[in-house]
């Protein structure tokens, strides 16, 4: 805009300008008639359509419920028919709130003898040759007592799960 008035200035046509500036005729004449800068034009707020259900939302999360996949399916059931991120941004600031609420880890506690869990992680190191390679490692966590049992292995297959298991037991 600030070329077009330079131009004009300097005596070139409307047509000039516009043929050295790449623009149309009105477009130069446009800013040559209002030379500030345009404004954008105030647009209506559109209605969500998760709307109609926000009280019936706040009222569930206020039971505590805040996991957004049921509350979704909720709301599909009395007709929502919008995404399921809507009803997922909708849920997270309250998620935040709530966690940051209570930072208090919540110990699972199980009987003697009810249960263990497995799994295998993969662990990288460097051998005497500085190459880099990788182990995996199979380890078993006992519910009650944290007991824990590891066991290093080169294949995490069906027949070395199974192996560990009895290893450990």
């Amino acid at each position: 805009m600030r070329r077009i008035i330079e131009l004009k200035a300097a005596g070139h046509s409307v047509s000039g300008i516009a043929r050295t500036l790449d623009l149309s005729r009105n477009t130069v004449k446009k800013y040559l008639r209002n030379p500030a800068f345009p404004q954008p034009k105030a647009r209506p707020k559109k209605g969500s359509k998760l709307g109609l259900y926000t009280p019936y939302l706040t009222g569930r999360i206020e039971q505590g419920v805040l996991s957004a996949v049921v509350l979704f399916r909720e709301v599909q059931e009395r007709g929502y028919t919008g995404q399921y991120t809507v009803v997922k941004d909708f849920v997270r600031p309250f998620r935040r709130t709530q966690v940051s609420a209570s930072r208090v880890t919540v110990r699972f506690e199980t009987d003697p003898g009810q249960q263990a869990q497995v799994d295998f992680g993969r662990y990288s190191y460097l051998n005497l040759e500085g190459q880099t390679r990788s182990i995996w490692a199979f380890v078993m966590v006992l519910g009650w007592s944290r007991a824990l049992y590891v066991e290093f292995i080169r294949k995490a297959d069906t027949a070395s799960f199974i192996r560990c298991h009895l290893n450990a037991f």
